[in-house]
């Protein structure tokens, strides 16, 4: 075909410069797609953390199921991990109306007390549970917690034996009880405890400071 000599010809674009700008529409076109998922979805559930859909998960199982204890147990719970604890309360109570023979709402409510320093409410509801079912462990090492703080150590003294019986290697209930000897001025029995405490955790740092401290005494 014949160019007329008044027609300018096109000019060719090189392949440097459309690269370039094949770039610049790529990198427009991400931007866009980014703003709107920044605008419509991503920013939607990056404000929402694990916590807050535990809660909603929680909520949402007590409405739809408004006569399971178990419900108001999760509820509860929520609460009470997030230190409100009348909350907590409120949901435990009505799981307790619902079913007051549940060992896991009895239970519930005795931890709940235990961290609103009410031992005696505590003490109540934690006993059930052990009396009902001896072997759980939770429930005899609070007890043996709550009796100890209370000084009734000779109580103390078989809910920590019996929580070991269920649990031989509990590092916790060692260090808790060598505590107990401690404040009892049992020095001896004391330290087994720790070293026993420590022989399963040697860098437990609780257990050390404890060993540190209870050493030093005169």
């Amino acid at each position: 075909m014949e160019v007329s000599p008044n027609t300018k010809p096109e000019k060719e674009i090189s392949l440097k410069t459309a690269i370039i700008i094949i770039l610049i529409v790529v990198v427009c076109v991400a931007g866009i797609g980014l703003g709107v998922g920044y605008a419509f979805f991503w920013n939607k559930y990056d404000n929402v953390t694990a916590v807050d859909l535990e809660m909603k998960t929680a909520q949402n199982f007590a409405a739809k199921q408004p006569k399971n204890p178990k419900a108001y147990i999760a509820l509860g719970y929520q609460y009470l991990k997030r230190g409100q604890m009348d909350k907590a309360l409120k949901e435990y109570e009505q799981a307790y109306k619902l079913d007051s023979k549940n060992i896991a709402v009895k239970f519930n409510l005795g931890i709940l007390y235990k961290e609103m320093k009410k031992n005696q409410e505590a003490v109540k509801y934690l006993e059930e549970v052990v009396k009902e079912n001896p072997f759980h462990f939770a429930a005899q090492f609070n007890l043996a917690i709550l009796y100890s703080q209370d000084k009734q150590y000779d109580k103390a003294l078989k809910a920590y034996e019996q929580a070991l019986r269920v649990n031989a290697g509990a590092a916790d209930v060692y260090l808790s009880r060598g505590e107990m000897y401690a404040a009892m001025g049992k020095k001896t029995e004391a330290l087994k405890d720790i070293d026993k405490t420590l022989s399963f955790v040697p860098d437990y740092a609780e257990a050390l400071a404890a060993k540190k401290r209870i050493t030093e005494q005169q």
